[in-house]
């Protein structure tokens, strides 16, 4: 028993997905199955019944999720007794708005595990820094880009909606439908021209600038808008549907100059980040 396992085995009980578990931890779902299935053996329990939608954690596991958790804190508390004093390794990291912030979570939670003597600093993504964290699509000229993540766009909507009914929409079927537009979307200009050209007019309600106050709004019933799937998740007031006729998908990933010098943090975090397979 490792503490990785145990981190693994925190995230499928938090998640109550193997898959999930997985983009949160950001390793490939075998590593997350086959750490369970050695807990499991070590403990001779029954940690998680497995079922289509994910997995259920047993009596036992709700009984050494609270044990785990406090393993996993005085180890981390025990690593921090040693690096008292040693110079840090700042990072600058900036991050475009449209990022909801489970990935955020997930992603720092494993950037922040890289070393204790990691000093992060957070700006917005017009400000100086040493690599921005975006989609593809807003990868400047000369600009290296290290892939993260692949995920589509859906149309999110509050219970109830018409739209609803369908198993999945074009954009066809906002015509006259109440919409939300996220600003500082990537695929912003895309979406609009592509609507204008086809005489497809929704009614704008409402303009968001990040991910947040999107779901918000969507949750609240103020209108529809299209999403990185991500972003609804686990929010129960939104149905999700595919948007088809149109391919609306983002690489995300870390975006940075290879001719200007590279802080020791920055190269240790691309390091960690290498084998984007996984992602």
């Amino acid at each position: 028993m490792d503490v990785r396992s145990l981190k693994y085995f925190i995230a499928v009980y938090e998640e109550e997905s193997i898959s999930a578990a997985s983009k949160r931890c950001f390793v490939a779902q075998p590593s997350i199955s086959a750490s369970i299935a050695q807990l499991e053996s070590q403990l001779e329990v029954k940690l998680f019944h497995r079922h289509r939608k994910g997995v259920t954690p047993s009596r036992q596991a709700h009984a050494f999720y609270k044990s785990a958790r406090q393993l996993v804190g005085e180890f981390e508390a025990l690593k921090g007794l040693f690096k008292q004093g040693e110079e840090p390794l700042p990072l600058t990291l900036a991050i475009m708005p449209t990022i909801d912030s489970g990935r955020i979570e997930a992603l720092f939670g494993r950037i922040v595990g890289i070393s204790e003597r990691l000093q992060l600093r957070l700006v917005d993504l017009n400000e100086q820094a040493d690599a921005r964290i975006v989609s593809e699509q807003l990868r400047k000229k000369g600009e290296r880009f290290r892939h993260l993540w692949d995920e589509r766009y859906v149309l999110a909507m509050p219970h109830g909606h018409p739209l609803t009914l369908k198993s999945s929409v074009s954009l066809q079927d906002l015509h006259g439908v109440k919409f939300i537009e996220r600003c500082l979307c990537e695929f912003h200009d895309e979406v609009i021209g592509y609507l204008t050209r086809h005489d497809i007019m929704p009614v704008t309600v409402a303009k968001a600038v990040n991910e947040g106050w999107t779901v918000a709004l969507v949750a609240a019933g103020v209108g529809v808008a299209a999403v990185p799937e991500s972003s609804t998740r686990g929010n129960e007031r939104i149905v999700t549907r595919p948007i088809k006729g149109m391919k609306l998908s983002r690489r995300v990933g870390f975006a940075y100059d290879p001719t200007a010098p590279q802080p020791a943090a920055l190269q240790q975090v691309l390091e960690q980040f290498k084998d984007s397979e996984l992602f």
